[in-house]
């Protein structure tokens, strides 16, 4: 879990920092922060049996794959490439997305152990 919020508190330094980041730097970001939450999922489905619904740990894992590809397709096209103030008002609101996306799946890790 630890690993996780450090992972967590970087994520939130990027996305608060690179408003016009590199498509490239942004999708690497987006796996990983992905990856992280389905190996928190999976750690706690494995290793927390008597506490860890494994039907809501399934759908979890399901979510934050599909939160991965569809973040990750609309990081690639973004709208009014013509129009630079488009593409940052595009980007940024991507990234407000995904942080609240991120912060329900992690509310729900987190009461996925209780």
């Amino acid at each position: 879990m630890v690993r996780f919020i450090i992972k967590f508190v970087a994520l939130h330094k990027f996305l608060k920092e690179n408003i016009m980041a590199n498509k490239r730097l942004l999708k690497k970001e987006i796996a990983c922060v992905a990856s992280e939450l389905f190996t928190e999922v999976l750690f706690c489905s494995l290793f927390i049996p008597g506490r860890t619904d494994k039907d809501k740990a399934d759908q979890l894992m399901a979510r934050v794959l599909d939160m991965q590809d569809d973040f990750i397709c609309r990081a690639g096209k973004p709208d009014g490439k013509e129009n630079p103030a488009m593409v940052k008002a595009y980007y940024k609101k991507l990234r407000a997305e995904l942080q609240q996306e991120v912060d329900a799946i992690a509310e729900e890790i987190t009461a996925l152990n209780k």
